[in-house]
């Protein structure tokens, strides 16, 4: 494993205080990627993923948050579409627009709650704090479809597995992973005085195998 890392302003709200000051860059060609064993599921219905990225590389998959096994998580395209998948069914979401402006923070929402009655609700997408509602593919769960993500195995940021050429190039900051919660970007972000999205401290539980990376360097 090999992280390098980068201190980076990602904004203060004109509304508010709140800044994230560290980010962590992933250097895909040296297998940049961070790791977590969960030593027991967790919801498997329902959790939501947020973090802040800005890309540095294009090409290839590219993996934001996944477990070990194939063909299921968070990532993009080399097209540039964002797909939040899950294999086995295969049930998937890709989006109509293409994220490739490397100069450009994206905060990203990804919700997974199979307890909603409504099929669309099932897997949703923010980005920049709006829900995505065009989609180039989609395949919906069915009811209570457990997912993958929060199940007792090793999950990556950054990567799949080291070995498997889908790493992250690029920045990831602020990053939270709530266990049992299908939450909105409101928990993560706020709208500045000039209509730009931008960040908050979430404050609320993270659950059993919930967690946050702040990114913070402890010199003491």
């Amino acid at each position: 494993m090999s992280v390098l890392n980068e201190n980076t302003l990602l904004g203060a709200s004109g509304a508010g205080s709140y800044e994230i000051e560290q980010s962590l860059r992933f250097d895909a060609p040296n297998n940049s990627y961070l790791s977590r064993t969960f030593p027991s599921a967790g919801n498997l219905k329902t959790w939501t993923w947020s973090a802040w990225v800005k890309r540095g590389k294009f090409g290839g998959q590219q993996m934001l948050f996944a477990p070990t096994t194939n063909s299921n998580g968070i990532y993009f395209e080399s097209s540039g579409i964002l797909t939040f998948e899950f294999n086995t069914p295969n049930n998937y979401k890709q989006t109509a627009a293409l994220f490739r402006d490397a100069s450009a923070w994206y905060h990203i929402v990804a919700v997974w709650n199979t307890t909603s009655g409504t099929a669309e609700d099932r897997i949703q997408i923010y980005i920049n704090g709006e829900r995505v509602t065009a989609f180039s593919g989609s395949s919906l769960p069915s009811q209570n479809r457990d997912s993958i993500i929060n199940s007792a195995q090793t999950h990556n940021i950054g990567d799949r597995a080291s070995d498997q050429g889908t790493g992250f190039g690029g920045y990831i900051g602020e990053v939270n992973f709530i266990d049992g919660q299908a939450l909105t970007p409101d928990s993560f972000g706020e709208t500045g005085d000039y209509g730009e999205w931008l960040p908050t401290k979430y404050a609320g539980a993270y659950g059993t195998n919930g967690f946050y990376l702040p990114f913070k360097q402890d010199y003491t």
